[in-house]
Order: structure tokens, then C-alpha cells, then sequence
């Protein structure tokens, strides 16, 4: 017999089923669930789990297999079907990760083990709580892989409490700092990146990613095709899709922009033809005085820096994206062609992220109902 039923107490039962023996010991192995609810209940789930048990899909991992050896092979398994940037991040998490479950078995890794897992990060007191929940959320994902791979009958995050989604306080210049910014930064290298930056609400990746071929200054537009991928040092750039297929957009441009543009090109083009054979041309748009793509680093530092100088919120690359968004819809522009200049998926997305700071419309709304309503009763 495969599995077998037994009664606990009134309305609890245990069901226990014989899994595969160990693939590297030859050890018999056995699967305990508890299950509330009537014996045609426990009856339902000893079924279901012979069903896996004959597919293949409950209790292929060994044994022997620790949850730190299952992470680093999971990670090597989705190295080519995620961004470098968040397979980096994914490695830095399961780096974590494995200090503190590491070297648990990944068959008897448990929901409390899980917990105490996420607590000893939060007590060490060494991770941002928005740092904590994203690696929380990566063992889910892998463990969730565990199970789909059919390496464990079930995922063990679940039944523990891991730490809700935290959004990062969004911090965004006003108009006057916007303008006062830029005043001030006019005679930087970086002013034409900066305001470009605010002017279109583009990703980093995606300025940085940016090639003269996919600018029309005579159109003024831009045309998102690529953004700069994480290059390991030493390692040539390279491009890499838009982060979504919405990222993928025509975003028109300003006068006074395209012509910071136009001016930025005449300035490069200079540079280049004093810099001669020193010049690596890969036809970007905003690189280093050799040509070479900017490091996200600097851009950082020297936008702080510039803020600073303005006296005006010293604020991070992606914030000025942030800024882009919330200036136009405080306008009054539509929240779909602000989700269109941002590429996001959908609509929703953009009215998630920026609700708060839509004009209160409530207000209009009322007045609006008690204009109809009055010319109901005046009919």
C-alpha cells in the first residue's frame, strides 16, 4: 500500500504516504500531512498525493540536498531567463539566505524555520526593511520553483508570515526645484542626461542604454529599444530588452529638450574628434568623456552633488522619473498618457503608484451629483 489514513481526533486525521526512497542513500522516506475535516476529506488528500507521488512530481529531492546547495543551483537555472540586474540582486539575497537556512535539509525545511530565517535578519538589525522583504520574497520564489520542480510536496514559506511589501517613501523636486535644478546644473556634462531625465521620466537603464540611432531630433521624439545592461567590469556593454514589452515606447520630446539635445550632439561630436583613436564609439548618447557607458554610481553621486549646489532635496536617478510623473499629473494630464511615457503595463499600474497625488477629485465629484440631481427635482 502507497499511503495509509490515520484518525487523530474528532475531525483531524493524519495521512501518511510512502514516498520514493532516497535517490542517494536508498532510504525509505515517508510524507505526514495533517488534515481537518471529515475522512472523505483525508481520503480526497491521500488520493492526491499517490496521484504526484506516481507523476513524479513529491519528494525527488534527496535528502542530502541543503537548502544553501538547492539556492545556488536555482540561481544557475534562471541565469538566463532574468535581467542581470535582478539576477544580482537574487544573488545577494540568496547570499543572506544561506547564512541563515543554508544548511538546513531542503526536505525538512519548515515554515518555522522559514520564520526564525526572516526574524534573525530583522534582529540583526543589518538590512533596510524593504531589504529584509525582498529577500523574504526570493526564497518564496525559489521554494515555490522547489515545488513546481517537484523536488518538495510543498512550499514551506507558506504558513509563515514574511514581511509585507514596503514601497520606498517617493521623493520628488516641485516644479520650482525642478527649474531651479536645472538652472543651476546648466553648465555640468551631465545637465543634458538630467534633463532629459525629467523631461521624459525614462529609466536609468534605459538613458543610459541610449543610442543617437533612436533619437529623431528632427521629430523630437525618442524611440526606448534597449537599456544598458550590468556589465561586469572589465566586460564589454552590452544591451538588453526594456524591462517590459510596454517599455518599449515612443516618447515625444519638448523644444527646449530637444534642443539641450541638439546642442549635447555638437558638443559630443567635438569631444570625440579631439579625443581621436582614445574614443570607443558605441554611438551612446550620454557616456563618459571617452565614449564609454556612465557607471549608475556616479550618476548618483553627481546628482546629489548637483542638488545640492541648487538647494534644492538631494533625491536619487529614479526619483527624477518620479518627479517626471507626479509634474504631469498635477497638470491635469491624463493618467494614461503619463502610464504611456513611463511604459508601464497598464493604467492601473501608474494610478497604484502616483493616486496620491492626483488632484482630489471627490470634491468636483459631489458638486457634479448635486448639480444633476438638482435639475432632476427642478424637472
Amino acid at each position: 500500500m502507497r499511503g495509509h489514513i490515520r484518525k487523530r481526533a474528532k475531525d483531524s486525521w493524519t495521512v501518511v504516504v510512502e514516498l520514493p526512497r532516497d535517490p542517494e542513500t536508498g532510504k525509505r522516506r515517508q510524507k505526514w500531512v495533517a488534515v481537518k475535516g471529515t475522512k472523505r476529506d483525508a481520503e480526497r488528500v491521500l488520493a492526491e498525493m499517490i496521484s504526484q507521488i506516481e507523476k513524479g512530481a513529491l519528494g525527488a529531492a534527496s535528502s542530502a540536498l541543503t537548502v544553501g546547495e538547492y539556492l545556488d543551483r536555482w540561481l544557475q537555472a534562471i541565469r538566463s531567463s532574468v535581467r542581470d540586474g535582478s539576477w544580482k540582486n537574487y544573488s545577494a539575497h540568496v547570499k543572506r539566505l544561506k547564512e541563515c537556512v543554508g544548511s538546513m535539509k531542503l526536505m525538512r525545511l519548515t515554515p518555522l524555520d522559514v520564520q526564525a530565517a526572516i526574524q534573525r535578519l530583522v534582529d540583526e538589525g543589518r538590512w533596510a526593511a524593504r531589504t529584509v522583504q525582498s529577500t523574504a520574497e526570493t526564497l518564496r520564489t525559489a521554494l515555490r520553483q522547489a515545488v513546481a520542480w517537484g523536488l518538495i510536496a510543498r512550499d514551506p514559506t507558506r504558513g509563515a508570515k514574511l514581511p509585507g511589501a514596503s514601497r520606498r517613501e517617493m521623493t520628488v523636486w516641485t516644479e520650482w526645484e525642478a527649474a531651479k535644478f536645472l538652472a543651476s546644473a546648466r553648465g555640468s556634462r551631465y545637465y543634458a542626461l538630467f534633463r532629459t531625465a525629467l523631461a521624459t521620466g525614462m529609466r536609468l537603464g534605459e538613458l543610459l542604454g541610449l543610442v543617437w540611432q533612436d533619437v529623431d531630433l528632427e521629430e523630437g521624439v525618442i524611440h526606448v529599444r534597449r537599456a544598458l545592461a550590468y556589465p561586469e567590469k572589465g566586460i564589454e556593454p552590452a544591451w538588453t530588452e526594456p524591462k517590459t514589452p510596454n517599455s518599449r515606447r515612443k516618447i515625444p520630446l519638448d523644444k527646449s529638450t530637444t534642443e539641450t539635445l541638439r546642442a549635447h550632439r555638437k558638443r559630443q561630436i567635438e569631444e570625440r574628434l579631439r579625443r581621436g583613436a582614445e574614443w570607443r564609439d558605441y554611438g551612446l548618447v550620454f557616456c563618459t568623456r571617452r565614449g564609454t557607458p556612465l557607471r549608475r554610481a556616479d550618476v548618483h553621486h553627481r546628482l546629489q552633488e548637483l542638488a545640492r549646489a541648487a538647494g534644492v532635496p538631494a533625491i536619487c536617478a529614479h526619483d527624477l522619473r518620479h518627479t517626471h510623473a507626479t509634474l504631469l499629473l498635477k497638470r491635469g494630464v491624463h493618467p494614461k498618457v503619463v502610464a504611456e511615457r513611463l511604459g508601464h503595463a497598464s493604467v492601473a499600474v501608474t494610478l497604484d503608484v502616483y493616486s496620491h497625488v492626483l488632484p482630489d477629485t471627490q470634491e468636483t465629484a459631489a458638486q457634479a451629483m448635486e448639480g444633476c440631481l438638482g435639475e432632476i427635482r427642478g424637472g
